[in-house]
């Protein structure tokens, strides 16, 4: 319009702005299309168009021919304050590292707390101590959920990408496919919201391509034209769950089992022990009958298992044939203050991170028997391997008893048994890495210091499960033949 009025005058500088406004355009559609799932940046363009901005406000207006001069009214540019402020993320990763280092501190003059309350009594103080100690640790609880929700972001970060990719997705297979979102403002740490959008992707393509029929084909099942893709994202506890499920045509475990087994992944004696997560998570297998382009290579499914991995989550599927499936991701809100399980091993204390324990068992004595020279036992009719980390790290083993203490922990889509001495209790803990020299074996992922000053290794349930944890042959020959 100020160009139409003559108001604005076209040159060079115009010129450049015009360019950056459309480079601005083209990289926001390019970044709607399924090939492009990163995040356009456009820091360069912005930064241009904000200093011509600033530059063109300074210059004065021309005043209109034959219009009296009138003085303008001066703005103040200091009138209106700024409601955003942006800070790299490293600085809050600092942030969240001192937050870190108080909490330790704050846990540790709890237990100084206790030790004076053991020796003086309740009185004088002693008393004043325990206020203060008592106020303390509230205001670290508070100041430590502000600088978490500092990091959060809602999922619709990520939730957003996946409209346009099943309206292409379905449109080139001849599919009509709706999207429901469900829970968009569910907010997660940043670092687990840049994990979770591959893994999302491959399942939503999966979905689609080989998930929901043809139109023709759910009608012959009495089922809408239109299939239903529903991704749902709600908290619990201290854990997101993210659901994404659909009415397609579902998975028969038999029919997999059976495909596994001719393409001599399994043994006909082995069928029987594969669940259906176990046999769709195995690289290289694919339960799709054609391969495509998004799909059917048995490569997504492995994706999916390795970003989870990275994240301490875990994924559940539940699958009805002609019904349709659903998968469950089970995530940890942050990855840098994490609830965790206190176990004693050899005398010497062990964290477990909560998200990884699924629950405590007592398991006899007898009930332990040898698989392939590896210890197993059962729970609930199905066989776990059982791992004695005092062996595993080289540690003393303690007394034998009649009667074990099995911490029962899971990663992704496999659970395996710990043997442990004593279960200390559930506590809030630091993560803090360790030099690769410090670490001269697999099963550690970093350590984080007590009340009392001790280090606690932390222990990486993913390669434990990995290196001592498959359950039978035939898995073993599978993995091996993919890996």
């Amino acid at each position: 319009k100020a160009l139409q009025a003559g108001a604005v005058e076209y040159n060079d500088s115009f010129g450049e702005c015009s360019r950056r406004s459309l480079t601005i355009l083209r990289k926001t559609i390019q970044g709607l299309s399924p090939e492009n799932p990163d995040e356009p940046s456009f820091k360069e363009e912005i930064e241009y168009l904000e200093k011509f901005s600033f530059e063109k406000s300074r210059e004065p207006s021309p005043a209109p021919a034959g219009a009296s001069a009138v003085p303008r009214e001066f703005v103040n540019p200091f009138a209106q304050k700024a409601g955003l402020l942006k800070v790299d993320f490293q600085r809050l990763d600092h942030l969240m590292n001192l937050m870190g280092e108080l909490v330790i501190s704050q846990t540790r003059l709890g237990r100084v707390d206790d030790g004076i309350r053991e020796v003086l009594g309740e009185k004088g103080l002693s008393l004043e101590l325990s206020a203060a100690t008592e106020q303390i640790g509230k205001v670290t609880k508070e100041l430590q959920a502000a600088i978490m929700q500092v990091r959060m972001l809602p999922l619709r970060h990520v939730f957003m990408r996946f409209p346009r990719l099943v309206s292409d997705l379905a449109r080139d297979r001849g599919k009509e496919v709706t999207l429901k979102l469900e829970g968009q403002e569910t907010e997660l740490d940043k670092t687990i919201i840049d994990e979770i959008g591959e893994p999302l992707l491959h399942l939503i393509r999966n979905a689609v391509d080989h998930g929901i029929e043809s139109p023709a084909e759910r009608k012959s099942r009495g089922k809408p034209s239109q299939g239903t893709i529903i991704i749902r994202a709600e908290q619990e506890s201290s854990q997101i769950i993210i659901t994404v499920e659909d009415d397609g045509k579902g998975m028969d475990e038999g029919k997999i089992r059976e495909k596994a087994r001719r393409v001599g992944l399994i043994q006909e004696e082995e069928q029987e022990q594969w669940k259906l997560l176990d046999l769709i998570l195995i690289p290289g297998f694919s339960t799709a009958e054609t391969v495509t382009e998004i799909s059917g290579r048995g490569i997504g499914m492995s994706v999916i298992q390795k970003s989870l991995a990275r994240i301490s989550g875990s994924l559940e599927v539940e699958s009805e044939p002609g019904k349709g499936t659903r998968f469950k991701f089970k995530l940890p809100l942050t990855l840098a203050i994490i609830p965790a399980l206190l176990v004693e091993i050899s005398g010497e204390p062990y964290a477990i991170p909560l998200v990884s324990v699924a629950e405590s068992v007592r398991v006899k004595a007898p009930e332990i028997h040898l698989v392939d020279n590896r210890e197993v036992f059962k729970v609930r009719d199905h066989l776990l391997p059982l791992v004695r980390l005092s062996e595993y790290f080289g540690l003393p083993p303690a007394a034998a008893g009649k009667i074990l203490r099995v911490v029962i922990v899971q990663s992704a889509f496999r659970q395996m048994g710990i043997v442990v001495d004593a279960l200390l209790g559930q506590q809030d803990i630091v993560i803090r890495a360790l030099d690769d020299y410090l670490i001269k074996s697999t099963g550690v992922s970093g350590a984080t210091i007590l009340g009392d000053g001790r280090v606690v290794l932390i222990l990486d349930i993913p390669a434990l499960i990995k290196s001592r944890g498959r359950q039978i042959k035939g898995k073993e020959r599978a993995e091996e033949k993919y890996a």
